[in-house]
Formats: structure tokens, sequence, C-alpha cells
């Protein structure tokens, strides 16, 4: 692929979705957002919100960088928290986390700009005791990172969650079946600060969900 290649497959894509969709579709979302969902998101382009929504357009407010870090975009974060008002924050991050490999196998070579980035890694992934399986490793890394930030969010977003205005979700998109759980399966390690499998599974918000396969 050529970067002409490229452009000219944006421009043809942008037709066909213009094709698809009517004015009528655009008229319902062009003086307001809505979103549902508040979404911090690692950059990698293999993770994508498509994942748990065919229908992205007015229902996620997304965030990305590397690593899906709240302190490198927080203001973001509490746009969509705070004058938004989505219902639910989602922190998704992902196996084979190229961020979080570059943060255990060093970083110091990188660029001034990717090093600022990864630095707010340092918390979270230093909590990752090194067993020598370093696929282990990572994973456990991915996991601590998720954790903390969800750590960030509950301590920022507290009084909304307590007014059950506000559920903060920390999840890992699983598209190598590390979990045995299926390729592509998103799974919550972490709610409302909570990361205790056994009680997270009985909290009333997943009620209605099939828990052997959204809980690791």
């Amino acid at each position: 692929m050529t970067p002409k290649t490229v452009i000219e497959s944006i421009f043809s894509e942008n037709d066909e979705f213009v094709s698809s969709k009517g004015k009528d579709f655009f008229e319902t979302h062009i003086h307001e957002q809505k979103p549902l969902i508040t979404l911090v998101t690692c950059s990698d382009a293999r993770v994508q919100p498509s994942i748990f929504s065919s229908e992205l357009i007015n229902n996620v407010f997304v965030i990305r960088n590397i690593g899906n870090q709240i302190e490198n975009n927080v203001g973001s974060v509490d746009y969509g928290v705070f004058h938004l008002r989505t219902p639910v924050l989602l922190i998704l991050g992902h196996v084979h986390c190229g961020a979080i490999k570059t943060f255990l196998e060093g970083y110091e070579d990188e660029s001034m700009s990717i090093r600022h980035e990864l630095d707010h890694l340092c918390i979270p992934v230093s909590r990752v005791e090194r067993t020598g399986d370093f696929e282990k490793d990572w994973l456990m890394a991915v996991e601590e990172n998720v954790h903390w930030q969800v750590r960030i969010a509950v301590e920022r977003y507290g009084v909304l969650i307590k007014r059950n205005r506000l559920a903060v979700v920390g999840a890992v998109y699983d598209f190598a079946n590390y979990y045995g759980k299926g390729y592509g399966r998103i799974l919550i390690v972490n709610l409302n600060g909570d990361k205790n499998p056994k009680r997270i599974r009985k909290n009333p918000l997943l009620s209605n969900l099939p828990l052997e396969k959204v809980i690791p």
C-alpha cells in the first residue's frame, strides 16, 4: 500500500458511508453528543471500539494513547465523565500491548516524547515481579496497568460512583485467547476499584451477564 492508495481508500469508504446514511441519521446528533461510554483505550491499531459496539457514532467518547493511560489525557477523560456524564468509564487494556512491552524491555533509547508518555507506566509496571517468563510478566503488567488506571479514576470520580451515576470498568481485550475464554473476548479485571474476581461476580451491575465469559 502506498500513501496514494491509502488516501483513496479513506475517501472511497467515506463515500460508501455517506451513501449508506441519510439526512435523518446526521440530524440526530448535529447539535450535541450523548455518548453512553467514556472509553480510555490504547492507540494500538488492533484495538477498536467496534469490538463491543456496532454503532459507535454518538455512543462512545473515545480517548486513546499508548498504554491506555488516564494521566496522559486527564482533561479529555474529565470531559467525558463530568460534562458528557456518561454512566460508564471503560478502561480497556489489551494483551500484547506494545507500550507495556517497551517499558518492560527498557525505553531509554526512545524519543523524548515517547519516553514522556511511557514514564506514567512506572508505578503499575514496577509492581510486577519478574518470573523469567516474559509472556506471563507482560500479561501481568497489562493487568496491573488497568488496575492503576482504575485506581486513578476511582479517586477522581469517587463521588459519582457512590451516587450510582458512574461505573468504572477495568478490562482487558484478549485477542490471543490467553485467558482461555475465546479469541476476542473483553474480560473484566476490575470494577469500581475491586479486583477480586469473586466479589466482582457478585456485583449487581453484572447480574445479567454470562460471568463465565467475562470474568477471567
